[in-house]
């Protein structure tokens, strides 16, 4: 039974800029140029083959804490990282 003061996570999707601890931690740039530290659970999906810079993820983000996320799945898209990007 769902409590009824839990929020539910903000979804959302973006861009893998940095592999901050390996196949644990990235840092991520959403659509709107927002960035975030995503973290890649045990328990998450299983971690692609290859440099996953410019790769697409889902993300999910507590309501009460928009600099930290989860990575709840990696998409088949890819972005080009060039021109200040970083």
């Amino acid at each position: 039974m769902e409590k009824l003061n839990e929020r539910p996570p903000v979804v959302g999707q973006g861009i893998i800029l940095t592999e901050e601890k390996r196949g644990h931690v990235f840092q991520i740039r959403m659509k709107n140029g927002h960035r975030a530290y995503a973290v890649l659970e045990k328990k998450g999906p299983s971690l692609p083959d290859g440099d996953l810079s410019g790769a697409t993820v889902e993300v999910e983000f507590s309501p009460y804490d928009m600099s930290r996320c989860k990575i709840s799945a990696f998409r088949e898209e890819r972005e080009s990282l060039g021109n200040g990007a970083i």
